[in-house]
């Protein structure tokens, strides 16, 4: 940039030095010639200024820039300094979403732009080089642009945190903070941690999604490991509704003792949410219960074969 613009100061000097030669013969022969209407010719002298002041007329009339004014603008442009809009950022981004960092610097000149990670003070990138290996992160910048832009794809939990972009000049340090929060939609089931439901009734599950800047397009019903959303000749039905509070419900008719087990609804970049389901002959619940806290935590099922013992024989 520095070079081509002192190329561009020369051929305006040469260009003006060419027409100031032009302008100062023709005001020279001006003014040796001075036709008076009383007498023969006689010879004038003309000062310097008046020269120079005639050969800037000419070279405006032309439509060459005087070199004074191409000089000092040139040194103006060369004085300047880079300024960064400093204004602390905070943005906020989804969990597996594109996060873009934005560093406004004017008057860049030569200089170049850095951007660090707080967190370790690792240097990310310098310019449009990238000095990491994770390629999720990249600059973006447009020729022309004064915004030097960090894009980081596929954002994870470990992205989150403060993220800086700094100048170095010949006075300091320019530098400006933008704070990334990666955020983390959260899933969970209306009702307690367990669902009891008689055998040949419905099981009715519903799963709200909070805390997420986009609402999901899709939410995944799984029984156990199986995926369940369109089990429709099972008796299966699935609607959703998307929103800042995103409700998705699972129905699933005449259910049998085949239908118990673990259920869980999943979104895409979401936690999921679980809850176990029993169904059972008749409305004995509490066996259904014991059942379970048996099959998970043997050992409570000898303490209580022993507390039995024990009752029984204090009885006798």
């Amino acid at each position: 940039m520095a070079a081509a613009l002192v190329l561009t100061l020369l051929a305006a000097l040469l260009a003006a030095a060419g027409t100031s030669e032009r302008s100062r013969r023709t005001a020279g022969e001006a003014a040796a010639v001075d036709i008076h209407p009383d007498g023969p010719f006689t010879h004038t002298e003309m000062s310097q200024a008046d020269i120079d002041a005639a050969a800037q007329a000419e070279a405006e009339a032309a439509g060459v820039p005087a070199w004074r004014d191409l000089w000092y603008s040139s040194l103006e442009a060369l004085r300047r300094e880079p300024t960064i809009n400093n204004t602390q950022e905070d943005i906020m981004v989804q969990l597996g979403g594109v996060a873009f960092l934005h560093c406004p610097v004017r008057n860049l000149g030569e200089l170049g732009v850095s951007w660090v990670r707080r967190r370790d003070w690792h240097i990310i990138s310098s310019g449009v080089f990238m000095y990491t290996n994770d390629e999720r992160f990249q600059v973006l910048h447009s020729e022309g642009s004064d915004d030097w832009i960090l894009q980081i794809k596929y954002v994870q939990k470990r992205d989150n945190g403060t993220y800086e972009c700094q100048v170095s000049t010949g006075s300091g340090t320019l530098s400006r903070l933008v704070h990334l929060h990666i955020v983390v939609p959260e899933a969970f089931i209306l009702g307690a941690d367990e669902y009891h439901v008689d055998a040949g009734s419905t099981i009715n599950l519903v799963c709200i999604i909070e805390k997420s800047p986009v609402p999901p397009q899709y939410v995944f019903w799984y029984h156990n490991a199986r995926m369940i959303n369109y089990d429709a000749s099972r008796g299966v039905t699935v609607s959703t509704a998307p929103g800042a509070r995103t409700q998705s419900a699972l129905a699933i008719r005449a259910a049998g003792p085949a239908h118990s087990g673990n259920y869980s609804c999943r979104a895409a970049n979401t936690e999921p949410a679980h809850i176990y389901v029993y169904v059972s002959e008749g409305s004995d619940k509490m066996a259904a219960t014991l059942s379970r806290n048996a099959s998970e935590h043997p050992q409570s099922l000898v303490l209580l074969y022993v507390v039995i013992l024990l009752v029984s024989r204090l009885a006798t």
